[in-house]
């Protein structure tokens, strides 16, 4: 079963991620800022006091509002049930890394206080984690959706990568549109649950992805632009030409029935 919402919401939980890694960015620094005030400084400048109860209190919200912002993640991950894409992948690391070193950091501060002396070190290793990770989040979608404002997400950064895959669907005739009803039937439901979290299958309108409706009528694909075959449409979800997720366990029968569902529409 799909999650209960459409592309334009999806639009937006992406937009909110970003500006929230924007704000786990801040707190991160402001993190680094009050340690190096604390710890770093012979002369002090403010009530040490007062600002290890500031720096506690930012640590609390940055550990919730991490939470938050791997909610959505894990949610969305858990909707397009497909194989993470390389940058997911290493954003997903980066997350994991940040867990393991907060529950250390934690753990050194109220339990094993002999190793109270590496809490600065894994401070600092949470707060540039910390950028790298949202860095390639939400300062990624931020800067080729130009801040949310550009709705062309996945063709919006142009390049040459992908060209090598041309060929890769296979030999003339082998993606023959099926058009009998059990095929497009079966297409429907893989597209339900594999492709409908991010593409809108009744209209063109581009959300997380393109809309599809008429693919197959129109003279080239909305990303690649190449041309609207079955061959190339094959090609484009077993090796995907952008930012869409790979579905190379798929079987051929399940591309096809894929394929008879598109000529639907």
């Amino acid at each position: 079963m799909p999650l209960p919402f459409y592309n334009e919401d999806l639009m937006q939980i992406f937009f909110l991620k970003s500006i929230l890694s924007i704000f786990l960015v801040a707190m991160a620094l402001f993190a680094m800022f009050t340690m190096f005030e604390i710890l770093g400084r012979a002369d002090k400048r403010y009530n040490i006091e007062r600002l290890r109860k500031i720096h506690k209190i930012n640590g609390i919200f940055y550990i919730a509002l991490f939470l938050l912002v791997t909610w959505f993640c894990l949610r969305f991950f858990a909707g397009a049930k497909t194989e993470l894409s390389p940058r997911a992948a290493f954003h997903s690391i980066f997350a994991l890394t940040i867990i393991i070193l907060l529950g250390l950091k934690v753990s050194f501060v109220r339990v094993y206080r002999q190793f109270y002396g590496k809490v600065q070190t894994i401070g600092l290793l949470i707060a540039l984690t910390t950028f790298i990770m949202a860095g390639l989040s939400g300062g990624y979608y931020l800067l080729v959706t130009k801040f949310g404002t550009d709705k062309t997400f996945s063709g919006t950064v142009e390049g040459k990568k992908g060209e090598a895959r041309e060929e890769a669907a296979g030999k003339e005739g082998k993606w023959a549109v099926r058009t009998d009803a059990d095929s497009i039937c079966k297409g429907k439901e893989l597209y339900d649950s594999k492709c409908y979290f991010c593409h809108d299958a009744y209209s063109t309108k581009t959300g997380v992805g393109p809309g599809h409706k008429g693919l197959l009528k129109n003279p080239v694909l909305p990303v690649s632009k190449k041309s609207a075959t079955p061959e190339n449409i094959a090609n484009q979800i077993l090796h995907p030409y952008k930012d869409m997720p790979a579905f190379s366990y798929l079987a051929d029968n399940d591309i096809q029935s894929l394929i008879a569902f598109l000529n639907t529409l």
